[in-house]
């Protein structure tokens, strides 16, 4: 009984942050859902394998992993039109709704780069993870996950310096 409620305070304590996780690697509501599902499916089913290690790490290395079995599975069907999604709207503040849409902004320049890009930017730069958990969590050399979270890096500032470009290009001209 106690190794039940301990599993539910994991659940409780971290089932937000893996949403977010999940949602930013499959851009729809329902399918981070079903993977978050998965994910503590997985997790309970190998409870006894869990070594004591950081719970945090090892549940998104379990729910990356989930996301990829369902991106290969997702990759094989016809694709249909994908759904915008949002993150919940926080309280009506002014700072809070700057920040959202920053983030909002971020988190769709970072979902137009490939998905091993995608997804270390995303987990060091918006979950914090070290260099060190990211390579345990995705089986990655330490090098490559450097490596490509510098070019992921790059590929945004680029990308961003294009779009403030041709924003100052197209307010010039509604000026005229």
């Amino acid at each position: 009984m106690a190794q039940q409620h301990n599993f539910e305070h994991i659940y409780k304590q971290h089932m937000h942050d893996l949403l977010r996780y999940l949602l930013s690697l499959t851009r729809r509501k329902e399918s981070a859902e079903d993977l978050m599902q998965e994910t503590f499916y997985r997790a309970l089913l190998h409870l006894e394998t869990y070594k004591g290690e950081e719970v945090k790490p090892w549940l998104f290395k379990i729910a990356y992993h989930a996301f990829i079995d369902w991106y290969r599975k997702e990759k094989k069907r016809p694709t249909v039109e994908i759904e915008e999604w949002h993150f919940t709207p926080q309280p009506s503040a002014e700072e809070q709704v700057m920040i959202q849409s920053e983030i909002d902004g971020w988190i769709s320049d970072v979902s137009a780069l490939p998905p091993t890009k995608q997804n270390i930017v995303l987990l060091r730069d918006y979950h914090g993870f070290t260099y060190e958990e990211i390579a345990e969590m995705t089986g990655y050399t330490l090098s490559k996950v450097k490596m490509d979270l510098y070019r992921g890096r790059q590929q945004l500032k680029k990308e961003r310096k294009r779009t403030d470009e041709l924003s100052r290009y197209e307010a010039s001209m509604g000026k005229i």
